[in-house]
């Protein structure tokens, strides 16, 4: 037994080394070849890509909104006003038809003079027999403009939900106080171009979110991609803080992405501040090519240092300089870039203000 348990612990240390050694390894060939790289902010972190890869996608689900940052950001369209509230009204049209189990629902309030602008779409619940009959439902649409940089930011504002049945005015001062918390936050994005030290949230290298507080709901998924013709290159990471009691919840998600350790080898790799282990594959189809999962060992419900991170990517020599393509393997990006990852400096002020 005591050796078995001998051979076990230098089992995991072997795989820990080597973890080790490969992000030596991979720093040192990607600066000895001269591989063009640029950091890129998301949410509390920062992440250094080679300069060919960009942000494809990006989505942020806070307390009071949501948005895609890279879908939602307009720029210089002088009929964005008209063509925004003919798209809200699109969205929500199925709502109001006659055959829908919404019918009856309708915009109640629209205001294309506040910064941002808003539109708020009231929810019929009371048809049929379904459990949210008592509940009062509204979804909330907004229109944010940046006169400075004269671009426009799309966002959806949290789902208000109130308690059946409740007074006109009680209802009315409910629902603006509710509104009023949605625009507060979202008045709280600002332009800040990366790099900074601003605490808080980059939404990507050029805006930023802070809302001076402790987001309790915080959770986001960033896409990169390369902008090589045909490649498929890229990377993803999420990010999502769990609260305690939502324990369940988050060993489901992590036990699904253990799964893992039951077919391939893995690797102990440090991401972020957190050990996790890297798994890597190689693609059939693409000598040149590497998948690859990263998942973190350890969790923690009420934690916001200790988010559940997960990431996942393709990384393909055939996207660097020619010259390049053999010095440098697909393992060793991967490596590089996990490597690089690391919570942005200052992000973390509001964490370490307000967190109990």
């Amino acid at each position: 037994m005591k050796w078995f348990k001998a051979a076990f612990l230098l089992f995991g240390m072997a795989f820990f080394l080597q973890g080790c050694t490969h992000m030596g390894k991979s720093k040192d060939t990607m600066i000895t070849n001269k591989i063009q790289t640029q950091k890129n902010c998301f949410g509390r972190y920062e992440v250094e890509l080679p300069e060919y890869m960009f942000m494809r996608g990006g989505n942020y689900n806070f307390d009071n909104f949501y948005l895609e940052i890279v879908q939602s950001l307009k720029a210089g369209r002088p009929t964005i006003e008209k063509d925004w509230i003919r798209y809200i009204k699109s969205v929500i049209a199925p709502d109001m038809r006659k055959d829908s189990i919404s019918a009856g629902s309708k915009i109640v309030h629209q205001d294309m003079k506040s910064n941002p602008r808003v539109i708020v779409e009231y929810i019929n619940t009371t048809i049929g027999n379904s459990s949210l009959a008592r509940l009062y439902m509204f979804s909330s649409f907004y229109l944010k403009h940046f006169p400075e940089r004269n671009e426009w930011l799309l966002l959806n504002g949290g789902s208000i939900e109130l308690p059946r049945p409740l007074p006109d005015d009680q209802l009315r001062q409910q629902v603006q106080r509710k509104l009023d918390a949605q625009m507060d936050d979202i008045n709280k994005i600002t332009y800040k171009p990366y790099p900074h030290f601003a605490p808080g949230f980059c939404l990507d290298n050029e805006y930023h979110y802070y809302p001076g507080r402790l987001e309790k709901n915080e959770s986001y998924s960033i896409y990169w991609h390369s902008k090589r013709e045909g490649s498929k290159t890229f990377l993803s990471v999420e990010v999502k803080t769990y609260l305690k009691g939502e324990e369940a919840d988050m060993e489901s998600r992590v036990s699904k992405g253990k799964l893992l350790q039951l077919f391939f080898p893995s690797t102990t790799v440090e991401v972020g501040g957190m050990k996790g282990e890297l798994y890597t594959s190689r693609d059939k189809s693409n000598p040149s090519a590497r998948e690859f999962q990263w998942i973190p060992s350890h969790v923690e419900t009420g934690n916001h240092m200790k988010p559940l991170i997960k990431i996942a990517g393709r990384f393909d020599t055939r996207d660097l300089p020619p010259e390049l393509r053999d010095k440098v393997s697909g393992e060793e990006l991967a490596m590089w870039v996990l490597g690089s990852i690391k919570m942005r400096k200052g992000a973390d002020e509001d964490i370490q203000m307000f967190a109990q």
